[in-house]
Formats: C-alpha cells, sequence, structure tokens
C-alpha cells in the first residue's frame, strides 16, 4: 500500500537499478498517463542516487493528445520519442513487458521490467510484475517509499502519479483494489494541476471514437443488455460511453471495450441487481484475464493469447456475446 509498507513483493527492487551506471527507461508505445508518470517515479529516484537515467517510448507515432502533453510539460517529465535505443547498461520497462506487441522491441544486454498486467513472461528476480494492481502508478508510488522517497512532497511527481491511477481506473469509476484506493486515499489533496487533467481526459479524437462507437452499439433487448466496440481509446473513454449507454431505459448493463495492445480493456455498468457489475466481470475474465469493482461498475482485462487458445476462432464480440447470453439464461433459470 501507498503508505511505506512493503506489500507482498520483493524487497528493494528499485535498489537494483543502482548497479547499473546508465538506465534506460522505456515506456510502451503510444504512453498513456500511467505508463508515463510510472517511468517518471523511477527516473526522480534515480537522480537522487546520482545515476544517469532517461525516459523513451517509440512505435509508430509521437504523442498527440493534449492531455498527455499538459502532463508532461506541467509536471516537468523529460521523455523522448526515439527510433533507437540509447546507450545504457540495463533496459527498463515500465507498464508494459518486454517483447510485448504494445512495446518496441529493442535488443539490450540487460532487461528489467515492472508492471501490473497480465504477466507474459517468464519470472525471474529481474521481472517485478504484480497483475492484482490496477495501476503501476501505485506500484512505482509503494517501491518509493520502501526507499524512504517522500513521494508526497515531491508536487509534479505526485499529480502525475494521481493522473496514472485515474486514468487507468475510468476516472476512478473502476478503482477497487485496497493498494490502489489507499495511494488516491493517501496521495489525494484536490491539487489544482491535477483537477484541471481530470476534467480534460478526452480529446477531439476520442471524442469522435465515443461518438462512432455508441451509435455502432448492439443492443440485445431481449436480454436487456448493450455491448459497445470502441476503436483504441483510453479507459476513460470507456467508463464514459458505459454511463451513457446505462441510461438507455431497456439496458440493465453494458460491456464496453477496446483492443490494447496484447489484449482487451472492458468496461461494465450495470443498474439491476440481478447482474452485479464485478460478477460479470470476473465471470467474462475467467481464465483469459482478470476483472473485478462493484456492483454498479467495475472492469478487467482480456488476454489475447489466452481468449484465442480457449475460444479458439471467436471474436472478441462473439466471445462476449456468447459469454452474456449465457449468463442471463442462468440467471433466468435460477
Amino acid at each position: 500500500m501507498c503508505k511505506g509498507n512493503r506489500g507482498d513483493y520483493r524487497m528493494g527492487f528499485l535498489e537494483k537499478l543502482l548497479n547499473y551506471e546508465k538506465v534506460c527507461i522505456q515506456c510502451h508505445n503510444n504512453p498513456d498517463s500511467d505508463t508515463i508518470a510510472s517511468s517518471f517515479g523511477v527516473y526522480r529516484y534515480l537522480q537522487t542516487k546520482g545515476i544517469e537515467a532517461t525516459i523513451i517510448y517509440s512505435g509508430p507515432e509521437e504523442i498527440k493528445k493534449n492531455a498527455i502533453k499538459t502532463m508532461i510539460k506541467e509536471c516537468k517529465i523529460p521523455i523522448s520519442y526515439v527510433d533507437f535505443l540509447p546507450e545504457c547498461d540495463v533496459l527498463l520497462t515500465v507498464d508494459c513487458q518486454y517483447g510485448e506487441a504494445n512495446v518496441e522491441k529493442f535488443s539490450a544486454n540487460q532487461v528489467m521490467i515492472i508492471d501490473h498486467h497480465i504477466r507474459t513472461v517468464e519470472e525471474k528476480e529481474e521481472y517485478l510484475i504484480k497483475s492484482d494492481y490496477q495501476s503501476c502508478s501505485t506500484i512505482i508510488c509503494e517501491l518509493l517509499l520502501e526507499e524512504g522517497y517522500d513521494v508526497k512532497a515531491d508536487y509534479e511527481l505526485s499529480i502525475a502519479l494521481l493522473y496514472g491511477l485515474y486514468i487507468d481506473t475510468s476516472c476512478l469509476d473502476d478503482l477497487y483494489k485496497s493498494a490502489d484506493k489507499t495511494m488516491w486515499e493517501t496521495m489525494f489533496e484536490g491539487q489544482p494541476l491535477l483537477e484541471r487533467l481530470m476534467k480534460s481526459i478526452m480529446s477531439v479524437a476520442e471524442l469522435l471514437i465515443a461518438g462512432d462507437a455508441m451509435v455502432n452499439h448492439y443492443l440485445d433487448v431481449e436480454n436487456r443488455f448493450a455491448i459497445i466496440e470502441a476503436f483504441k481509446c483510453d479507459k476513460s473513454v470507456l467508463g464514459i460511453i458505459g454511463d451513457f449507454m446505462i441510461r438507455v431505459d431497456v439496458v440493465y448493463f453494458t460491456v464496453s471495450y477496446t483492443e490494447t495492445g496484447n489484449g482487451y480493456q472492458i468496461s461494465i455498468r450495470s443498474c439491476h441487481e440481478k447482474f452485479p457489475a464485478n460478477e460479470l466481470a470476473v465471470y467474462l475474465c475467467k481464465d483469459i484475464g482478470n476483472g473485478g469493482g462493484h456492483r454498479n461498475k467495475a472492469g478487467g482485462q482480456i488476454q489475447k493469447e489466452k481468449m484465442e487458445c480457449k475460444y479458439e476462432n471467436q471474436s472478441i464480440f462473439e466471445v462476449i456475446n456468447n459469454l452474456l447470453c449465457q449468463y442471463v439464461s442462468n440467471i433466468s433459470i435460477l
């Protein structure tokens, strides 16, 4: 938890980085607030230890979203877009796992990982992967506090980490893990810059994506649910889409989803006691990811590789639709 508690993972993980003179910290492609904030946290720590560190990202395109640009500028985050790996002794991927489709793979002699997504790599001492956390920002906050770093006193870093958590939990609508909740409750103090970032989460492009998704939704009137696919958008936008669709009078629950680098992010909304959102999240993600939340709002992640293994040639829409129909049928029988 974000109060100096070492938690249940290996101790002193950040100290491993002190064995190197030059550390390159890599965000995933098309960086969001969580990967940038988490990388910034590691960067700040290494600065205090006199270690040379750089924050990079790569991929098809550079950052375009205004809210992310504002975060980078106001929090003074030194992140650079690169086509090749700068000279370094170790490459640390943050909020992503080395070799995944959503992170440019650079050849490196030594690789370390800090992430909160479903594990896709083997277990190693150099890999810290905590899939039971909702954001990588929370993990970084805990790691920093372990090392005696006063995160709260570092205004820019605290804003960045809070914003990373905020976006990764659909504007806190899907916030339910105890460690992540504790981080927010401990760090949040109504900071003006954070308030500004929180009120500008959607770009014009994402507005069009959300509008298109809602126009092209799938509605099962008989079973009283809607499925909405959104084209590669932030988790926060999924939450907004779900909050809008659940207001339709014939809808009892909704599932909105978007594709990520190695899978799909889902967001669930419910307004009926027979269909708890948290139970639906667990049901949809069983054996192919993880999910959870509250009775009215929940979220989850589905891993492509596991989904394809279990459901063979079914598309993500077919998987979700079939599972929801089965769930409703089981409820009706009961």
